[in-house]
């Protein structure tokens, strides 16, 4: 009978696997895949922060424990950008058969090496790179447990950098299903650390937890890797392709540490405030990187292996048009969520973390904090996509400067911003404006507004270089740009007077009656956006209602709407 069980689970197993080893054509088609599974793993996160916030509220455990994630975060995205996805793609499509596999098994075995002797390296330096960094912290007594935590999430950059290698077979071969899985199962392992290892452990276990979901983000993928003959014989078969690798690879890799030298940044700026601010600043980032990762990250992913494959053949003109085409419904999708997020943030953010020892002080920091950043939301996906066009097109260097200077910008106007709002009459305006008047705390919104408004000006900076380069993008994206700022503004309006007419009932005072007012605003701006598209002949709009309409109902698509094409969908490609 167990024997028989065994079978049962394993071959339903394999079942799984197979299907979700699957390919996955087309540019639409793969970003629905990827929103789909991004959907799943940001409710999965929002389930990690409801967790937390319930746990902990913004309080000093959780700043922490979210301080403690600065310098393996940068070694990891310093390292895994080393050998990225995009750096390896457009590698391993100009190779093909046993020319693949000895690149893919050389550069893993070369991280391996060289990510374990970093990990350790930065393991014996913690205590006095920690000191330097969170002073306030030292002279508080916290040095130790942040130390200890450091040290066991360090593991976190040497799993997460293997799985990012095999993630570029896994897009390689259309798997995107696959390839989405795995963020998901990382938030898995995190709930398992607060859930279960958190009582086990203490705040050890929430460490843990990081690295049982990193161990689930890479694991997931070595079956069908290997299934495709890779990884087969671990040694470095060719020396030379490492130091190419590498080369290439640098300018990206410094580009994305100047990511997070500015979250280290602001989380070292976050650490001289009132106890929570570390967490309020990180709950609102999470809670605006849900339709970040849904819209922004879902077709840049998407789109960067047609990129590669357009540029391979000397495309020019297609990979214009691919770019334009993701660009198009990165604004078609994030304009109207960030005025949804801008007219419902407290409802957003009183329902999804508002309970436990996450008070209606955390709860109004956080809907101001979450409001700034979002507004942010269609610059920062419009920067995730040009990044990649960037990328395929071998031009690594640019990222890199216009990084920089946003990392260094957003450090300073935070520094700035502290030090304003430390002016009383400011303040109060910054308060009045942003509703958290009388609320202790209201410094952290300075740091908000800085990674806002810097991601903004950059993204109008490496547009306008992205034109100069790639000439005819701009006028492939202009319309698309102020039909979705039109509709965004017509959702808002929608929403506003929808809650300002429910407002007659009386004051909001249960969750429930916090989630239905929410929820009616929102579906009522999203059917005034949806006329508003709709009249003014939004392509966008036409393009998804027509491929809803064939995908549902079958119904036979309208002959004047021509739906995006991407070079997989083309039969000599």
């Amino acid at each position: 009978m167990i024997a028989e069980s065994a079978r049962y689970f394993v071959g339903g197993a394999e079942k799984a696997l197979r299907f979700l080893s699957a390919e996955v054509r087309g540019l639409h088609a793969a970003a629905y895949v990827l929103a789909s599974a991004a959907l799943l793993s940001s409710l999965l996160a929002l389930v990690r922060d409801r967790l937390l916030a319930h746990t902990f509220g913004a309080s000093t455990t959780l700043d922490i424990y979210y301080a403690a994630f600065r310098v393996p975060d940068l070694i990891f995205v310093a390292l895994g950008a080393l050998v990225s996805v995009y750096i390896l793609i457009p590698e391993l499509v100009r190779r093909d058969g046993e020319s693949q596999r000895s690149y893919l098994d050389t550069m893993f075995v070369a991280f391996s090496l060289f990510a374990i002797a970093v990990a350790c390296i930065a393991m014996w330096i913690a205590p006095s790179v920690l000191e330097r960094l969170f002073p306030d912290f030292v002279a508080k007594g916290y040095l130790p447990h942040i130390v200890v935590l450091t040290r066991i999430m360090l593991i976190q950059p040497v799993l997460l950098g293997l799985s990012n290698i095999l993630a570029a077979i896994t897009q390689v071969k259309h798997r995107y299903a696959l390839y989405a899985l795995s963020p998901l199962l990382y938030n898995l392992g995190i709930i398992i650390g607060i859930s279960v290892l958190y009582p086990l452990l203490g705040m050890q276990g929430l460490a843990w937890g990081i690295v049982l979901g990193s161990l689930l983000h890479f694991s997931i993928q070595v079956p069908s890797v290997i299934g495709d003959g890779f990884l087969r014989r671990l040694r470095i078969r060719e020396p030379l392709a490492i130091v190419q690798t590498v080369a290439l690879s640098l300018p990206r890799a410094l580009a994305l540490s100047m990511n997070q030298v500015a979250f280290l940044g602001l989380t070292a700026l976050a650490a001289t405030l009132p106890a929570g601010s570390i967490a309020i600043f990180m709950f609102g980032f999470n809670l605006q990187a849900v339709p970040l990762a849904i819209v922004g990250a879902s077709y840049s992913v998407a789109a960067f292996p047609t990129l590669a494959a357009a540029l391979s053949k000397g495309a020019y003109q297609e990979f214009i048009s691919h770019v334009a085409i993701a660009a198009r419904y990165v604004f078609f999708w994030s304009f109207p969520a960030s005025i949804l997020i801008l007219v419902l943030r407290a409802h957003i953010v009183r329902v999804i973390l508002g309970s436990g020892a996450f008070d209606w002080t955390d709860t109004r920091l956080t809907a101001a904090a979450f409001a700034l950043l979002a507004l942010s939301l269609a610059s920062q996906g419009l920067m995730l996509l040009l990044v990649r066009g960037y990328y395929a097109s071998g031009r690594t260097f640019v990222p890199f400067i216009i990084s920089g200077a946003i990392a260094l910008s957003t450090i300073g106007l935070g520094t700035f911003s502290i030090q304003a709002l430390a002016f009383e009459p400011f303040r109060h305006v910054v308060e009045v404006f942003l509703r958290v008047e009388d609320i202790p705390g209201s410094s952290v919104l300075g740091l908000a507004f800085s990674y806002a408004f810097v991601t903004i000006i950059g993204s109008f900076v490496m547009l306008a270089h992205f034109e100069y380069r790639f000439r005819g993008f701009f006028m492939q994206i202009w319309r698309s740009v102020w039909q979705s700022l039109l509709a965004s503004l017509a959702i808002g309006l929608g929403a506003y007077f929808s809650l300002s007419a429910m407002s007659v009932l009386g004051e909001t005072t249960t969750a429930l009656r916090l989630m239905s007012e929410g929820l009616i605003a929102g579906v009522v701006g999203l059917v005034v956006g949806a006329v508003a598209y709709y009249a003014i002949g939004s392509r966008e709009f036409l393009e998804v209602w027509a491929s809803v309409q064939g995908k549902l109902w079958r119904a036979p698509m309208r002959k004047d709407i021509t739906l995006a094409s991407t070079a997989e969908e083309s039969p000599d490609v």
